[in-house]
C-alpha cells in the first residue's frame, strides 16, 4: 500500500512539473511574481505595458534567474505596442504598411520593432497579424491587418516575419485560420464563421498562413472562432481537426502552436479555462496563454496536472511539446543592446509618411483661417497627442479645438461657435473598431451646415468617409493615431510631401489600390 501511494505521489509530482511546460503566465504591474513562477514553473511569460513601468530591467533580471523561460510580447505596431516607455518609438499600424505597399520598408520596420522588443527582454513577438480584414466593421482586427486581400497580407506578412528574424526575434502568425471577417470580438463573445464559408476561407484567409508556414515561421497563434465548415463543434483553439488536421498535417507546420488568451469570454464563458486548456493541448496546442489572473493560471495548471496524471494527456504528447519548446529556445536571441532610438524614431515617421493616403481635395491648405478639430484619444493603448494640439506647429496660423472621442452636446456647440470664425475646418475623425461613433457623425453634420470647406483626416480605419454626408472637401487616411501618423498627416496638409499611399482596403467608391497622390 505504501508503495502505491509513493507511486501516486511521484506520478502527481511529475505531472505537476510537466503541466508548466504548456503554460504561459502574465501579470499586472512592474513587480515580477517570482513566487507564482516558482509555483507553476511555466514555459514562458507574456508581457504587457504595465510590466514596463520601471523599464526593462526587471525582465532582464527575470531572464537571468530563469534563462530557459520564453518571454513573449505583443508589439505589432499601431494600437498594440506593449513596450512603450517614454522615449521608445511607437511604430504605425500594419495597415499603414499595407498602404505604403513597400515590402522592403515593412521588413525595415519589423526589424526596428524586433530591436525594441529584444532590448525589452522578449524572445518572441506575437506578430505579424495575418488576418485578411475583409469585414470593414471587424470589432477587433481593423488596422492591425495589412489589408483586405490575401496578396497584400501575404506580401507584408512575410516581410514582417523576415524583419523580426533579422533582429533575432521569433515571429508569430495570428490568428489562425483567420479573424478578418468576424462581427464579434472574441474577447467578449464566440464568433462563428457560418456554414458555406469554406471557399472564402480557403481562397482569402488561409493563403497568408500557408505562405508563413512555408517560410518557416516558428509560432502560430489560434483564433477563438468556430468555423462551421472546418469543425462545427469546436472553436479553432480547441479543434483537433483544425490545429492537427489542417495546420500540422495538411499545411506541414512543425513549429509551436500557441493559444490566444484562454481567459477571453469566447472560451471562458463557454468551456471554463481549465477544461479548455486541456482540450486545446489535446487538439494540438503547445502553449496556453493563461491571462493576468493568477487564479485562472492556477486553474489551468491544476487541470493540466490532472490530465497528465490520469493519462488524458499522454507522455508522448508532452514530449512533442517539450521538443518544440527546445527548438524555440535554440532559435531565440541573446540579450540585445539598446537600439538607436533616434534612428528608430526617424524610421517610424518615414513609415507613417509612406502610408498616408490622399483620397480627395486639393493640397496644400493654408494655416491662416484654418480651425483644426480633433479628439484626444483615450490612453488605453498609450497616450498620444491630439492632431489638433500638434496642428499649429505644421500649419502656421492655424487654431485648434480638442474634443473627446464622443463629443458631448456642449462640446459640439462650442466647436460650432468657434468654427463660424474660420475659412475652413480640418476635422480629425477616429475609430478603428466597429463603426464611426454617432457623436462624431453629428459633429460633422453640424459643421457641414456652416457651408465651409471641411478636410477630414481619418485617424483609424480609413472608411470614416462612408459615414459622412455630404462628402467632405478633402480626405486623408492615416490608418492610426500614433504621434508619427499625426505628424505625417499635418505635413501632408501643409504640402511638405505628396501622400503616395494607396488603399489596402476599399473605402466607399474608392477601390483597393486607389490614392490620389499614388494612383497606379
Amino acid at each position: 500500500m505504501k508503495g502505491r501511494w509513493l507511486l501516486l505521489a511521484l506520478t502527481l509530482s511529475l505531472a505537476k512539473a510537466g503541466a508548466g511546460d504548456f503554460l504561459v503566465l502574465s501579470w499586472t504591474g512592474p513587480e515580477v511574481p517570482y513566487d507564482l513562477i516558482e509555483e507553476l514553473k511555466p514555459a514562458g511569460v507574456l508581457l504587457f505595458a504595465s510590466n514596463f513601468e520601471k523599464g526593462p530591467k526587471p525582465i532582464h533580471t527575470l531572464k537571468a534567474r530563469h534563462p530557459d523561460l520564453l518571454v513573449f510580447i505583443d508589439q505589432e505596431g499601431g494600437p498594440f505596442n506593449s513596450f512603450r516607455p517614454p522615449g521608445v518609438p511607437r511604430f504605425p499600424s500594419a495597415m499603414t504598411l499595407g498602404a505604403a505597399d513597400d515590402p522592403a520598408l515593412t521588413r525595415e520596420v519589423a526589424r526596428g520593432i524586433g530591436q525594441e522588443v529584444c532590448y525589452a527582454g522578449a524572445d518572441a513577438d506575437f506578430a505579424p497579424v495575418l488576418d485578411v480584414n475583409t469585414n470593414p466593421k471587424n470589432p477587433i482586427i481593423g488596422i492591425r491587418s495589412f489589408g483586405a486581400t490575401p496578396e497584400i497580407v501575404t506580401r507584408h506578412g512575410l516581410a514582417f516575419l523576415q524583419g523580426l528574424k533579422d533582429a533575432g526575434v521569433l515571429a508569430t502568425a495570428k490568428h489562425f485560420p483567420g479573424h478578418g471577417d468576424t462581427d464579434v470580438d472574441s474577447h467578449l463573445g464566440l464568433p462563428v464563421y457560418k456554414k458555406g464559408s469554406l471557399p472564402e476561407i480557403e481562397k482569402k484567409h488561409l493563403p497568408p498562413f500557408e505562405a508563413a508556414v512555408k517560410a518557416g515561421i516558428p509560432l502560430v497563434m489560434t483564433a477563438h472562432i468556430v468555423y462551421e465548415d472546418l469543425d462545427p463543434d469546436h472553436p479553432a483553439t480547441l479543434s483537433k481537426k483544425i490545429l492537427t488536421g489542417l495546420l500540422r498535417e495538411q499545411m506541414g507546420f512543425e513549429g509551436a502552436i500557441v493559444t490566444d488568451d484562454m481567459n477571453m469570454r469566447a472560451i471562458r464563458n463557454h468551456y471554463g479555462t481549465g477544461e479548455a486548456a486541456v482540450r486545446a493541448v489535446l487538439a494540438g496546442a503547445d502553449l496556453v496563454l493563461a491571462g493576468r489572473d493568477p487564479e485562472a493560471a492556477r486553474e489551468i495548471h491544476a487541470a493540466l496536472t490532472e490530465a497528465l496524471a490520469n493519462g488524458t494527456i499522454s507522455k508522448e504528447r508532452l514530449a512533442e511539446t517539450q521538443a518544440r519548446l527546445a527548438r524555440l529556445r535554440e532559435r531565440s536571441s541573446a540579450p540585445c543592446p539598446e537600439p538607436d532610438w533616434q534612428a528608430l524614431s526617424e524610421l517610424a515617421l518615414k513609415a507613417a509618411r509612406a502610408g498616408i493616403t490622399w483620397l480627395k481635395g486639393e493640397l496644400p491648405i493654408p494655416g491662416q483661417g484654418t480651425l483644426v478639430v480633433a479628439p484626444k484619444i483615450r490612453p488605453r493603448y498609450g497616450q498620444e497627442p491630439s492632431l489638433a494640439e500638434l496642428a499649429p506647429r505644421y500649419l502656421p496660423g492655424a487654431h485648434y479645438q480638442v474634443i473627446s472621442e464622443r463629443p458631448s452636446g456642449p462640446e459640439i456647440e462650442e466647436t460650432l461657435k468657434r468654427a463660424k470664425r474660420f475659412d475652413r475646418i480640418v476635422l480629425g475623425t477616429y475609430h478603428w473598431l466597429g463603426a464611426l461613433p454617432d457623436e462624431q457623425i453629428w459633429l460633422y453634420q453640424a459643421l457641414s451646415e456652416l457651408g465651409k470647406p471641411i478636410y477630414v483626416v481619418a485617424l483609424g480605419n480609413p472608411d470614416d468617409l462612408v459615414y459622412l454626408d455630404p462628402e467632405p472637401e478633402g480626405y486623408l487616411a492615416t490608418y492610426g493615431f500614433r504621434a508619427v501618423q499625426l505628424e505625417a498627416a499635418l505635413e501632408a496638409l501643409a504640402g511638405k510631401f505628396v501622400p503616395a499611399g494607396r488603399l489596402p482596403v476599399p473605402v466607399g467608391p474608392y477601390p483597393i489600390g486607389y490614392g490620389k497622390g499614388g494612383a497606379k
